[in-house]
């Protein structure tokens, strides 16, 4: 390796350490909170794949995402998860099933179908916190989907493939708080 690639493997070094750094404090400062419906069911496939029993992305286990970012989480107190609890439980239990591998830009996820239950949960909870945005209002339409790898795949994407469809139901929507280094399970609410 050239003195200019060690160079920028130690660069990008830096800019991660540096990255971790500003997170932790943004989470120390103003940690946020997500909701989420978990996909344990998912779990013995995925980790397969990836090489490990035990699949969590900083605490978060496999989910697929229903609001991120929520709430500030010290906005979330007993009259807020009361609130939660009353959307949770208008909303039915449904199966749906993981039934292809696709990707976004450094992101490889498994799709749900159907999708449009969980498009209507979190346009249900727009509707409830209006100043809720899915992803920050970054993106202009909401792909359901649940993540399994960042960068590159840990292994070839076929193998995974090959598990599919994984059917499941969705019967719980998960609280989430931010802490300094990861994430915790904030309350947990039955569906229906």
């Amino acid at each position: 390796m050239t003195g200019n690639g060690h160079r920028g493997g130690r660069l990008q070094q830096l800019r991660t350490a540096a990255g971790a750094i500003v997170g932790g404090a943004t989470a120390w400062l103003r940690p946020e909170t997500v909701l989420i419906l978990p996909v344990l069911d998912a779990e013995p496939a995925v980790g397969a794949w990836l090489g490990t029993s035990k699949v969590d992305f900083h605490g978060v286990p496999l989910h697929i995402t229903v609001m991120c970012p929520f709430l500030p989480a010290r906005s979330v107190r007993p009259p807020e998860e009361e609130q939660i609890a009353e959307l949770a439980a208008s909303i039915a239990p449904f199966d749906y099933a993981l039934t292809h591998y696709d990707t976004f830009p450094g992101v490889h996820y498994l799709a749900p179908e159907p999708a449009a239950p969980f498009v209507a949960i979190t346009e249900a909870i727009q509707r409830r916190w209006p100043s809720c945005k899915p992803y920050g209002g970054v993106f202009d339409s909401v792909i359901p989907h649940m993540t399994v790898a960042f960068g590159d795949p840990p292994a070839d994407p076929a193998e995974l493939k090959r598990s599919l469809p994984i059917a499941t139901r969705a019967s719980e929507l998960w609280l989430l708080r931010q802490t300094p280094r990861s994430w915790r399970i904030q309350q947990r609410f039955p569906l229906g």
